[in-house]
């Protein structure tokens, strides 16, 4: 059996400040993908997926970074990741990481019923806090946290149910666009940090090798470090990062989102713009 088979992921580049509309753009490549689950086969990966992006678009070169602990940039794409990011709430002084901050913000609704926001996963492992507020755990993962009780509370509150809101620092947000809240926390939270945000302004490609947004032909995940870290640059290429932060609906009228029902025909000119300029 062959160690290698073929993979599609999306990546996430920063479009030219000049650019109208939605400030980022996404298109997924296929690329060689190397079986096994240590890091360094994944990294492997990713590498394999930079190089194919840079046959595409060569003045992409140098500056594509994986946003992810399987990065080549260990050091910045660790720090990047979204499960050792942290976030500071100035007004409470609480600090937590980005992950637990988004998993414990989601608020289910099932029968007129309403369900979270679950505090109790702010200060737990992030890895964690993501198992117990999926509904869809493999039979394996369910069983391994089968006699904790926060564990099954939350799953049987949300089992059936919908995601309807998030609550974040007792405000309600949206779940549209679909990315939106995670994109806006995760983006307030690198402008915490000036080291790391200047950091990823000196690359224009972002890569998650572990996001796979689809499953048997459909989207089933949305939200990815490496969509936020393209936001946070475009945004700040063009001088409107301040004003994208103050509050979330101001956020999403910067960012532009693409909305689900765009035709095909907008989809091909989307990919054929000019984003990568070296001027």
């Amino acid at each position: 059996m062959s160690d290698i088979a073929r993979a599609k992921r999306p990546f996430f580049a920063a479009k030219s400040a000049d650019k109208e509309g939605c400030i980022y753009f996404e298109k997924e490549v296929e690329f060689d993908w190397h079986k096994g689950m240590s890091w360094q086969v994944r990294q492997r990966s990713s590498l394999e997926m930079a190089q194919v992006i840079e046959e595409m678009y060569p003045k992409t070169k140098g500056r594509i970074i994986e946003v992810s602990t399987k990065s080549s940039n260990y050091e910045l794409g660790f720090a990047l990741s979204a499960m050792n990011l942290m976030y500071t709430d100035f007004e409470t002084q609480e600090i937590h990481l980005i992950e637990n901050w988004f998993q414990s913000s989601k608020q289910f609704l099932r029968q007129g019923e309403v369900y979270g926001p679950y505090a109790e996963l702010l200060n737990v492992n992030p890895k964690i806090a993501k198992r117990f507020v999926n509904s869809k755990l493999d039979k394996k993962i369910f069983e391994q946290y089968a006699d904790n009780p926060l564990f099954n509370r939350i799953q049987s509150e949300i089992k059936g149910a919908v995601l309807s809101s998030f609550v974040f620092l007792g405000k309600s947000y949206k779940t549209e666009p679909k990315s939106g809240f995670y994109d806006y926390i995760y983006s307030k939270a690198l402008n915490q940090n000036q080291e790391l945000a200047n950091a990823i302004k000196a690359y224009t490609v972002f890569t998650d090798i572990e996001f796979n947004p689809m499953m048997n032909g459909r989207v089933v995940r949305y939200n990815t470090q490496a969509r936020a870290c393209a936001i946070f640059v475009a945004l700040s290429n063009k001088g409107i990062l301040n004003i994208a932060l103050e509050d979330f609906d101001s956020f999403v009228d910067c960012v532009q989102y693409e909305t689900e029902n765009k035709g095909e025909a907008d989809c091909d000119v989307q990919i054929e713009l000019p984003i990568f300029n070296d001027n």
